[in-house]
């Protein structure tokens, strides 16, 4: 007589085995502490993965799921590029590649059901030279600053409120107890200037063109991500 064990096993034999891919992320991981021999490995979602997202109240549940289904680099140390990246990988190996989704135009608000292969989504690498921090120059100081991509584990952070943390070095200097107040006092010029080198149009471009079945205007779209580009209700 078989055993429980072995009848589960049974059941589930043709599922496959080794779903596992390596993916390349868009920042090239050139802004992470690596020796280059890490391998990247991002699995597909389970049930079990899928009802994660449903909340615990005990962090961001997409971050939860990064963390059991990728490998390589710790979610919360990422860039947001590359999170965006993964949840768009993941989607699409989990699901398949087509997303079926409603987007609403821009000219006569009518509802569209739109289907994007995700496949297609053009993503854009950092260049060769991208260095984390990057340097930047600051028109009416005249000063260097240097300045850290926020992560991840920066998201829920207030960047203007909180901008001398992103700065690690302002005309040599390292000391935040100098760098804090240098930066309450800057001109409005220099502090926009360092928000600009903090946004990038590194990564994927999740832009979808949309021709309105009612209207037929033509609209640039974001591409909505709620629970429901996991497939939770």
């Amino acid at each position: 007589m078989q055993s429980k064990e072995d009848i589960i096993a049974d059941i589930l034999k043709d599922v496959p085995s080794d779903t596992t891919i390596e993916v390349e992320l868009p920042s090239e991981c050139k802004a992470y502490n690596m020796d280059g021999s890490e391998i990247l490995k991002l699995r597909p979602m389970t049930f079990d993965d899928e009802r994660s997202l449903i909340g615990t109240g005990e962090g961001d549940p997409v971050n939860i799921l990064l963390e059991k289904c990728f490998t390589g680099v710790k979610v919360l140390d990422l860039l947001p590029m590359d999170k965006l990246y993964l949840i768009m990988k993941l989607r699409e190996i989990s699901y398949g590649d087509i997303y079926e989704t409603l987007l609403i135009c821009r000219h006569c608000s009518a509802e569209n059901p739109t289907k994007v292969k995700l496949s297609e989504l053009n993503v854009n690498p950092v260049p060769d030279d991208f260095q984390d921090p990057i340097s930047v120059f600051l028109p009416v100081i005249k000063k260097e600053v240097k300045v850290k991509m926020p992560r991840v584990r920066d998201e829920s952070t207030d960047i203007y409120e909180n901008l001398w943390r992103f700065i690690t070095e302002i005309d040599g200097h390292t000391d935040k107890s100098i760098i804090a107040p240098v930066v309450s006092n800057l001109p409005l010029v220099d502090i926009k200037t360092i928000i600009k080198a903090l946004s990038t149009d590194y990564g994927l471009d999740t832009n979808v063109k949309l021709k309105c079945n009612k209207c037929g205007g033509v609209s640039v779209i974001d591409l909505p991500i709620d629970s429901n580009f996991f497939g939770v209700s």
